[in-house]
């Protein structure tokens, strides 16, 4: 039986983390280290985390920030975009980087841990995750439309083994608010529909036939009761949401779209799920973090 405090969390976007001033930026990364020293999670997954080297090569990698400060004995990094391989004159920050001589800028999934990985096939082994790619555009053109967006796949190299998924799915501009176009919305559930089916297509064979235990989390860009989780997953799969105990919005305008989902049902002994709703987590984010207590057999 194993007992895991896992938490997941999106840091609202490369722009956020490394642009207005350094004093700016050094209070978000104080305050997130402060929070996961609170929470002091077993398992971190975060969504849009950002890097880049600058104009004297030196990196400044939020990744490297957590990893160290907070005592975390493992991470890995997965790269989304970046202005190597996806440079746009459309994209705002990408050009002022260009200007200001960085080498290079990018976003991506990250996931932390104090639990070694072990190799997907074998759990005897030390292994490394993987950054498996969930939708790929022709041409990256700048906007979230575009955005290529992945999924971390893990194991852990502690009994039961679970397996661990981080991703992050598509949102469509002018998906959200009161003027939000019927067309759009109807493109971006398709969208998220589909990357949900390639993440079934992933680990049907070698994770949910068997019946292995897997967590699945991250910012779905969808509530809980939309198809492509509440069907797909839910009804289809047996991929369990934890509901948090309260209900309550993760990201102010999208509503609650950040979730951590289980499987199998059976292999579930307990959990408590909830919402970290404080002062701190709002100067982190425009999204709040989700926690989950698992007990798996």
């Amino acid at each position: 039986m194993q007992k895991i405090r896992v938490m997941t969390l999106n840091l609202g976007g490369g722009e956020k983390n490394f642009t207005g001033s350094p004093e700016q930026t050094e209070n978000k990364a104080e305050a997130l280290v402060q929070l996961l020293e609170e929470i002091k999670p077993d398992i971190f997954g975060v969504q849009e985390i950002a890097h880049y080297i600058d104009a004297d090569g030196i990196t400044h990698s939020m990744v490297d920030r957590i990893h160290t400060d907070c005592g975390f004995q493992h991470a890995f990094y997965g790269e989304t975009l970046s202005m190597k391989r996806h440079m746009q004159v459309k994209k705002d920050l990408m050009v002022n980087g260009l200007f200001n001589d960085w080498w290079d800028w990018s976003k991506g999934n990250a996931i932390f841990s104090n639990i070694a990985f072990s190799r997907l096939s074998d759990t005897n082994k030390v292994g490394v995750p993987r950054n498996v790619p969930l939708f790929q555009p022709v041409s990256y053109e700048g906007s979230r439309d575009t955005d290529p967006r992945y999924v971390i796949l893990t194991r852990l190299k502690q009994a039961p083994y679970p397996f661990v998924l981080n991703l992050h799915l598509t949102t469509l501009v002018g998906e959200r608010g009161e003027n939000a176009w019927s067309e759009v919305v109807d493109a971006a559930r398709i969208t998220r529909s589909q990357q949900i089916s390639g993440v079934i297509s992933l680990v049907e064979k070698h994770v949910l036939i068997p019946q292995l235990p897997m967590i699945l989390m991250g910012d779905f860009n969808a509530s809980a009761d939309e198809y492509t989780l509440r069907d797909m997953l839910e009804q289809e799969h047996g991929i369990l949401q934890l509901k948090p105990e309260d209900s309550i919005a993760t990201h102010p305008r999208a509503g609650a779209v950040d979730h951590i989902y289980f499987f199998p049902a059976k292999r579930l002994v307990d959990y408590n799920c909830f919402i970290v709703s404080t002062p701190l987590s709002h100067m982190i984010s425009d999204h709040l973090p989700v926690v989950a207590d698992i007990t798996i057999q």
